[in-house]
């Protein structure tokens, strides 16, 4: 979508967010490392990372839904960086497939930084700490999983936890691509999709938006 000065400017803006992210996460999973648990504490601290997995993958079905459903690719600051990437996604499903990792992980990482930034800076409990930390995982690796529920041939270890239904499967992501487009917007592990397409949770809302204005659009314009 973009090349040369401004392809570069974005790359390092990209790179930037993600040394930015992982430089804050450290000192809050040392954090984590350093406090005793007990059997209660411990519990709470794994509820907590499934909480933030969980997130995750609403979270991007809200992106994905958003970034397909309004604004478009010229939109002022996030038309280049956000709706983009989307919209060339239904062009050409494979095109991430060969995108970098700094480019399927810097948007995210540009999302994450504040948010890890003011957990680092006020720590409030460990469970927040341990949820915050899972969410940022979940995130950072969504594009991931779902450039591998578009490969040809993903990893092995993806492969294992796609079996396994812990990430993102091909076959859960492909009802996305059909013809109509409606539904299966969470990308992460598609779990969420359950609720968000059984309870029609981004029709409300779209209806919502468009009743206060927002620019409705589509990936398919």
């Amino acid at each position: 979508m973009t090349d040369g000065a401004p392809r570069r400017r974005l790359a390092l803006l990209e790179a930037a967010a993600v040394a930015t992210c992982a430089g804050l996460a450290l000192p809050i999973v040392g954090r984590l490392a350093m406090l005793p648990l007990d059997p209660v504490g411990l519990l709470g601290v794994l509820l907590a990372v499934a909480a933030g997995y969980l997130l995750a993958d609403l979270l991007s079905g809200l992106v994905h839904w958003f970034c397909d459903r309004f604004f478009d690719e010229h939109t002022p600051l996030i038309g280049r960086v956000l709706i983009a990437p989307f919209r060339e996604h239904h062009r050409d499903p494979l095109a991430m497939t060969r995108h970098g990792f700094l480019e399927l992980t810097g948007n995210s990482c540009l999302g994450l930084a504040p948010v890890l930034a003011l957990v680092w800076r006020w720590p409030l409990s460990v469970w927040l700490d341990a949820l915050v930390l899972s969410l940022a995982v979940g995130v950072i690796a969504t594009n991931l999983l779902h450039k591998w529920a578009h490969a040809a041939a993903a990893p092995a270890p993806v492969r294992w936890l796609q079996r396994r239904r812990l990430v993102l499967r091909p076959p859960a992501h492909a009802v996305h691509h059909r013809p109509g487009y409606a539904g299966a917007y969470c990308v992460t592990t598609g779990w969420m999709n359950a609720l968000t397409d059984g309870l029609r949770l981004f029709d409300a809302l779209g209806h919502a938006l468009a009743a206060v204005g927002v620019p409705r659009t589509t990936a398919r314009d």
